[in-house]
């Protein structure tokens, strides 16, 4: 079966050749595009905020969905900040997994027919990591076979990967049987920690740089920023920046540099970008 590390190596060092979305950016005779022809993930960030939850980021062909959970009473609820009325709250199973189990079967196999590159679902834990973790596994256990997977230490595909944000577990690489990724912090990088564990680095953008779109970016910022997204390549992973404004001088800058992965919460206006509308 495919190690998931190599899969993702070979998608990264393939950027700008394998398409996904068609990436073409207008400008005046003279000047280069920004960029073209490159290869992303679209993250939907708070993806149950959205009008359409699930379904509109996979409409829109985006591969990275984000659902924030409590564990609340026994139940996962999918929200952003304690409820006051958890009972009307949804919960993960009824909101994203058995949409997903659906999807899946309709498509014969795969959650986005179009895309090759792993679907993920991100799972942002907001409550007690291990307690919350344990309860998840409860939950997807009888989707197991939806996921990719080790089993009796060998890797085994499936159509979504989950990841794990927020307050993550402690998960051990050397566990023989695991279904779940963990997402880095860029104190992580130069740690050694394979990438069949965690595949992605991210980190708050403001942590690390004042720029918010307004105006040019400054060229110690840039450097600093092509300097994260080489450390982390050079690991065989991806990058991914949280709290970036959504504006078109950010992305452009994002994607300049080489980050793998889009935050995005307007996803209608990412989608516009993508399709050079714009």
């Amino acid at each position: 079966m495919k190690n998931p590390s190599k899969h993702l190596s070979f998608t990264i060092y393939l950027i700008g050749t394998i398409l996904i979305f068609s990436l073409f950016l207008s400008c005046d005779e003279t000047e280069e595009p920004v960029y073209q022809d490159r290869e992303i993930y679209v993250w939907s960030h708070n993806d149950y905020e959205q009008e359409r939850p699930l379904f509109q980021a996979l409409e829109l062909g985006f591969q990275m969905i984000e659902a924030d959970i409590h564990l609340i009473d026994g139940e996962l609820r999918v929200i952003h900040d304690h409820p006051e009325n958890p009972e009307e709250v949804p919960v993960l199973e009824e909101q994203y997994i058995r949409p997903l189990v659906e999807i899946i079967r309709q498509n014969n196999g795969v959650v986005l027919p179009e895309s090759n590159v792993p679907f993920y679902l991100v799972i942002d834990v907001k409550t007690e990591a291990e307690s919350s973790f344990s309860e998840l596994m409860n939950v997807l256990e009888p989707y197991r076979s939806y996921f990719t997977r080790l089993e009796n230490g060998e890797w085994i595909d499936g159509p979504i990967h989950l990841l794990i944000s927020g307050n993550r577990p402690q998960l051990d690489a050397g566990d023989a049987d695991r279904m779940a990724f963990i997402d880095g912090r860029l104190p992580d990088i130069g740690r050694g920690l394979p990438t069949d564990l965690i595949p992605l680095i991210s980190d708050n953008w403001r942590n690390h740089f004042a720029w918010d779109g307004t105006g040019d970016i400054t060229e110690e910022e840039f450097e600093k920023l092509q300097s994260y997204v080489r450390q982390t390549h050079e690991e065989g992973k991806i990058i991914r920046f949280w709290a970036t404004p959504d504006k078109v001088a950010v992305w452009d800058v994002l994607i300049r540099a080489g980050v793998d992965v889009i935050n995005v919460d307007d996803l209608e206006k990412m989608r516009n970008y993508l399709d050079g509308n714009l």
